[in-house]
């Protein structure tokens, strides 16, 4: 996934959901995200930056920045994805991750929760009591935290970041099926391999080819649930992979079950 156009907010109203388990791969989207770890622990990473977040952090992701987020273990996780009001928009904090020892944490944290029971619950105008709420929350990281307002600098940077990811996802669309070499894919960018790794770290915050292989494991995840009785060889295949074991290796690894145990659940 690169530009994540499911799940997507409206201007009318956010898109809120509860996880239990969180497993992305890179992507972007042109809402500004906010995340809220209910219980255990969450791994967030914003273009190369890497944070772990608890119970309690709450993280602001600004439109278009390259992220990822995923669990190690169980988890609970609250996440916000929305339009705020124009003039609430323009801004990365110089610290995306929110803890309980920052000051006005819990009127932050409390705003949060307010915003969830009222999705819950769906009371009279809800959908204006969430907006509002949200409006407010934006409000207080303004007024009172640090933050770059958005500039030609970082307006480039988060351009240059998600049309690079778009660029890269183009490629793979073609190709991921097929055998190829790093120097093929630097080249098909013109760079040379070692700028290239470089750059796609710095960009991404994988390796190109751990990237590269969180993608073929999404195609096979898209590839199962639209051909359930498929077995899993032709699954592998079909997703790029050169044999069932290196397949099953890291399918376990990154969404610790098995390929059978996932399909499971599809149906």
């Amino acid at each position: 996934m690169y530009r994540e156009l499911i799940n997507s907010a409206t201007e009318q109203y956010p898109f809120l959901i509860e996880h239990t388990d969180v497993r992305y791969i890179p992507h972007f989207h042109r809402e500004t995200e906010i995340v809220y770890v209910r219980s255990g622990e969450l791994t967030c990473t914003l273009g190369a930056d890497c944070y772990t977040m608890r119970a309690g952090d709450i993280c602001v992701i600004p439109p278009n920045v390259v992220h990822n987020l995923y669990t190690e273990q169980a988890s609970r996780s609250f996440v916000v994805k929305a339009y705020p009001a124009p003039n609430l928009t323009d801004i990365f904090l110089f610290h995306p991750i929110i803890t309980a020892d920052t000051p006005l944490h819990a009127r932050l944290e409390q705003f949060i929760l307010e915003i969830m029971r009222e999705h819950s619950a769906r009371p009279l105008c809800h959908e204006t009591a969430v907006n509002t709420l949200l409006n407010l929350f934006f409000l207080l990281l303004i007024r009172n935290f640090e933050h770059h307002e958005v500039g030609s600098k970082l307006l480039l940077k988060s351009t240059h970041d998600s049309r690079f990811l778009t660029e890269i996802n183009s490629f793979l669309d073609t190709h991921y099926a097929e055998p190829f070499s790093l120097s093929t894919v630097a080249a098909h960018f013109n760079y040379t391999p070692n700028y290239f790794c470089r750059i796609f770290k710095q960009t991404i915050g994988l390796t190109f080819w751990e990237y590269y292989t969180l993608y073929r494991l999404e195609k096979a995840v898209q590839f199962m649930s639209e051909h359930p009785k498929a077995n899993i060889s032709t699954v592998a295949a079909a997703a790029g992979f050169k044999n069932v074991r290196s397949f099953n290796e890291s399918f376990k690894r990154f969404y610790r079950c098995t390929p059978s145990q996932h399909r499971k659940t599809l149906s």
